[in-house]
């Protein structure tokens, strides 16, 4: 019964105030859509960042008098390793037909060369790369130490670029979004502290005529959910339809294949719009301490 009234009375403001309750949900859906254009960038660049990472890989060059016998034990060796996601043989055979695809415009590059003068070779892939390019380092070395590894390559200077790089993108996004939230959470909480104050006198009034702080806060908490709700989710409306207008524009440009840009996951589209929620309620709960003493 209680929650039905104060649903009813949450309703009921809404309508009677409904040129401030409009005017706080688009502050909080302007905050809303600031965080999530940034979000949506930091997004596609992390991804662009794994997407790279996951062409990393190890390749090992093994000595042409290895045995094919131990070619299965060295595959299960290494598959065997902290961090290997995958492990692909080359032999000296494929790695030739791949050279051979390479210079097919160029027959006459390789007329009269051996196809055995390639060494075979394990390709190796480090599960999440991107996050672990130390593991590639101690992988790289530990592979070279072994006696029948002739030599292992693994863009040992790319991976010293991409670690810089990837680090810099997280530092930039941490940093950034702690500031972004500082600056939403100010205008988010004054907004709403003056919806509040501006019904002082009505909360003061409730207080004397015996209303418990539940009863008073109810309608107030129930508004800034909605609020929360509304703004958020109006914020992701435009933020998709931003994205697919200019993915619209750019999908037939190189450009566009080539960032394969991504819009924020569903599972982080309703973690933000209940977190955006819960941040209005919470404000909205500070501002009423003032009046409540709670």
């Amino acid at each position: 019964m209680t929650t039905s009234i104060i649903f009813k009375r949450a309703v009921r403001d809404i309508r009677q105030n409904l040129v401030t309750h409009i005017m706080t949900t688009l502050v909080v859906g302007l905050t809303c859509l600031i965080f999530v254009f940034f979000s949506f960038f930091s997004f596609n660049l992390q991804q662009v960042v794994e997407r790279f990472g996951r062409q990393l890989a190890i390749i090992v060059y093994l000595k042409k008098d290895v045995s094919q016998e131990k070619i299965p034990v060295l595959y299960q060796k290494i598959i065997g390793l902290k961090g290997v996601e995958s492990v692909n043989f080359v032999s000296s055979e494929d790695a030739f037909k791949r050279l051979e695809q390479f210079f097919k415009d160029e027959d006459e590059v390789l007329q009269g060369v051996d196809p055995l003068f390639l060494p075979p070779s394990f390709e190796i892939q480090i599960n999440r790369a991107v996050y672990h390019l130390d593991r590639i380092r101690q992988i790289a070395n530990q592979l070279s130490k072994w006696p029948e590894v002739d030599k292992v390559q693994y863009g040992r200077e790319w991976v010293d670029r991409l670690e810089a790089f990837s680090r810099m993108v997280r530092v930039s996004v941490v940093i950034s979004g702690l500031i972004l939230l500082i600056t939403a959470a100010f205008v988010v909480s004054n907004t709403i502290k003056l919806t509040v104050y501006a019904r002082e006198e009505e909360i003061e009034i409730m207080r004397l005529v015996g209303a418990t702080s539940g009863f008073i806060q109810g309608p107030f908490l129930l508004a800034a959910f909605f609020q929360g709700i509304v703004g958020s989710g109006t914020a992701i409306l435009v933020s998709f339809f931003a994205y697919r207008y200019f993915q619209a524009i750019l999908g037939h440009t190189g450009l566009a294949r080539s960032l394969n840009l991504e819009f924020l996951p569903l599972s982080y589209v309703i973690c933000f719009m209940l977190a955006s929620a819960a941040f209005c309620v919470l404000g909205t709960a500070l501002a009423l301490r003032r009046f409540l003493r709670l």
